[in-house]
């Protein structure tokens, strides 16, 4: 096997380690996040080899190798030195399937920017134009870099970097809206409305947040040494997002002020242990605990789960959903009025009206974007003063949306389990060498996958369609409208690797866990949610094996444009810990009308959902006297440009112009310098006075504060 060795202080030829990586099969990308990728800028040489579990960069001087390291494609940061580097042939027909182009794949929004050129924009002084770039230009002897604007008849504006932050991308609801003039007022008449009507909703917002603080509930007692006996059993260390979030629960639930926290953690983060860390709380304070989940599936995963783990305490959990005999729900109903039963893990059930409690502490609702309007009337009605928890990886807008304006508790938990890989995701045409291919790679590693395809109509025929590929493939089926049993039957027969392929419908969203499963097709990806399409990805990937997901659309019709928005924003979003970025790229691709009512539906059109949700951010602090954020620096855009020499993508540029206008201290500014120095690489002169700009600007502000 060739390969290419790269050790620390040895001297090189820059130029034939390009031309060897190249006959050892590796593409060159604007940044590496794939196996087989190699990206350069300046001094600096990213690659991902074969074989390896993290990418590598190295540094030269001149053309000696002064440091290798391991880094992160999440935050392209680099973590842990090396003496050496090995890079071997990147087998192509192992990793990647022929057609499929990643370089775009998990971006975190803080390396490069998701703004390309004519995408639709919002200026808040000026309206919806369209960017059109960025360009170096000098206007009365300021010299810097300038965003482009074009708006109605194309007249164009040239925005200095240092409004960057007052610019929002808008996401279009119709295929051309009309650009804004630059010679009427009608975008401040615009503005002008939406401004109240943030005000008029953020004083909604404020009573509710008023009224919910004024209320009584149970104050739970401190922990047990039950619930610390118990807790010590977890064989797994909690991330230190898992640690926060747990802290705050039990803080909220030994206040006399009912709980109502939402947990948006992405999926496979740890979420259930802390709802049974939470549920046991309860039980140990005599307080009866109901859990709400969308699907029989995760009634029956969570009934597990929870007995299982709290098997070495006295209290009774059931489940209640269609799995369970009708005889059996009845007594398991009586059992709840009659505080026999502690804990109830159950579907839609949960919500009939036959259904009360004894003595009900806590409410959990998993998965709560799955449940509508209706459903939530429902659960208000179930017990007032009840703490409640409210688990999502995506949540819903409106839930979403409040908890960010502050009439809610929220946490979120971005940390990655240990050892958990980012699930490499292909975006492609429906094509049977793929396919063949994917489930081949599979079955190699002896492993299994899931086939989702949602036709029940014509489910069989897909079923023959995959037999005809790989003749020995073992396959099970579920759908909805099978029996209970059956679905049962099938879902037990795979967890004991029985089938290779359990090809379904999108019934298996929810509650999943098969650490052996480490592929999932989605036939028709184009016709699935974004936030649904993250959920399926969450089925595979929760061991450490390399997850992967092929989501095949169909090339023979035309793509609406949502279903296009949709397949690229997957691309963007297909790192760990995305699921509150997809909720909130969701809210865009939605539109307004499911997100903050119908009255603010034609406000958020005229003027964009982004600067809608800043304006109503700062309504809601003016409604409750939050006092005002600390002053930024104003930085001159003369003294902050980025040379292209330096930074060659405009994107990346955009980014990094971002997270200066956001600097307050001297340690922001030096985590931004140390960050471009690793990914960059040595600063040049015009690089070294920007940043003793900055610290200067800093060091201003701070001396007027004081």
């Amino acid at each position: 096997m060739k390969k290419l060795v790269l050790s620390l202080d040895q001297t090189y030829s820059q130029h034939k380690i390009i031309k060897q990586l190249v006959t050892l099969n590796y593409t060159r990308t604007k940044l590496v996040l794939e196996v087989g990728d190699v990206a350069i800028r300046g001094d600096i040489m990213d690659i991902f080899p074969a074989e390896s579990s993290h990418p590598i960069r190295l540094e030269f001087d001149l053309d000696t190798v002064s440091r290798i390291h391991y880094f992160s494609t999440h935050t392209q940061r680099v973590t842990k030195p090396l003496q050496k580097a090995t890079i071997i042939t990147f087998d192509t027909t192992l990793h990647k399937p022929k057609g499929i182009n990643l370089n775009e794949s998990y971006i975190d929004h803080k390396i490069i920017e998701n703004l390309f050129e004519n995408d639709y924009v919002i200026h808040e002084e000026y309206g919806l134009g369209k960017f059109k770039g960025l360009r170096y230009k000098t206007f009365r002897n300021t010299q810097g870099e300038y965003i482009i604007l074009e708006y109605k008849k194309g007249d164009t504006l040239y925005i200095p970097i240092n409004q960057i932050n007052r610019i929002h991308k808008y996401e279009k609801t119709t295929e051309n809206p009309p650009l804004n003039s630059l010679n009427d007022a009608k975008w401040q008449s615009q503005k002008k409305k939406a401004k109240a009507d943030t005000l008029r909703l953020a004083e909604e917002l404020f009573i509710t947040y008023k009224t919910r603080n004024k209320q009584h509930g149970f104050a739970y007692a401190p922990d047990t040494e039950l619930q610390l006996i118990i807790e010590q059993e977890f064989p797994y260390q909690l991330t230190p997002d898992q640690e926060k979030a747990i802290q705050a629960i039990k803080r909220d639930m030994e206040h006399t002020r009912p709980m109502d926290r939402l947990i948006c953690g992405d999926v496979g983060y740890g979420k259930t242990e802390l709802l049974v860390r939470a549920t046991l709380k309860a039980l140990d304070n005599q307080k009866q605990v109901a859990i709400l989940v969308p699907t029989t599936l995760l009634a029956e995963q969570h009934f597990q789960t929870f007995t299982n783990r709290l098997k070495n305490t006295p209290y009774i959990i059931k489940c209640l959903s269609r799995f369970i005999a009708k005889k059996e729900q009845k007594h398991i109903i009586k059992q709840l009025k009659q505080n026999q039963c502690d804990c109830i893990i159950a579907t839609h059930r949960l919500l009939s009206k036959d259904i009360s409690f004894s003595n009900l502490g806590l409410l959990i609702v998993d998965e709560e974007q799955r449940f509508g309007v209706t459903h939530k009337e429902a659960l208000k009605m179930i017990k007032p003063n009840v703490d409640i928890l409210n688990v999502s990886a995506t949540p819903i807008p409106r839930t979403l949306y409040l908890s960010l304006s502050g009439s809610r508790d929220f946490s979120v938990i971005e940390t990655a389990p240990k050892n958990r890989k980012p699930i490499l995701t292909y975006i492609n045409p429906l094509d049977d060498q793929i396919i063949k291919q994917a489930i081949q790679n599979e079955l190699k590693r002896n492993g299994q996958l899931f086939y989702v395809y949602n036709n029940i109509k014509t489910i069989q025929k897909k079923a023959s369609y995959l037999t005809t590929l790989l003749p020995t493939l073992r396959i099970g089926i579920i759908h909805a409208q099978l029996q209970e049993s059956h679905i049962k039957h099938i879902m037990t027969d795979f967890k004991q690797n029985k089938y290779d392929c359990l090809l379904s419908t999108t019934i298996v969203e929810n509650g999943l866990d098969i650490p052996n499963a480490n592929t999932i097709i989605l036939d028709g990806a184009e016709t699935f949610g974004l936030a649904q399409i993250h959920q399926l990805r969450g089925r595979v990937g929760r061991s450490n094996q390399q997850a992967y997901a092929y989501l095949l659309y169909n090339d023979k019709k035309t793509l609406s444009e949502k279903a296009s928005k949709r397949l690229e924003a997957i691309k963007e979003y297909v790192s760990l810990g995305s699921g509150y970025d997809i909720a909130l790229r969701d809210l865009e691709i939605r539109g307004a009308g499911s997100v903050l009512g119908k009255e603010q539906h034609g406000h958020v059109l005229s003027i964009g959902f982004s600067y809608y949700c800043k304006l109503l951010e700062e309504s809601v602090k003016q409604k409750k006297g939050t006092k005002k954020t600390p002053r930024y620096p104003v930085f001159e855009t003369n003294y902050i440009t980025i040379s292209d020499t330096y930074i060659s993508e405009p994107r990346e540029r955009i980014a990094i112009y971002k997270q200066i206008l956001q600097c307050q201290t001297i340690t922001d500014c030096q985590t931004i310098q140390d960050d471009l120095q690793d990914r960059y690489g040595r600063f040049d002169t015009t690089m070294i006075d920007m940043f003793e700009y900055i610290r200067k600007k800093i060091d201003d502000i701070h001396t007027l504060e004081h």
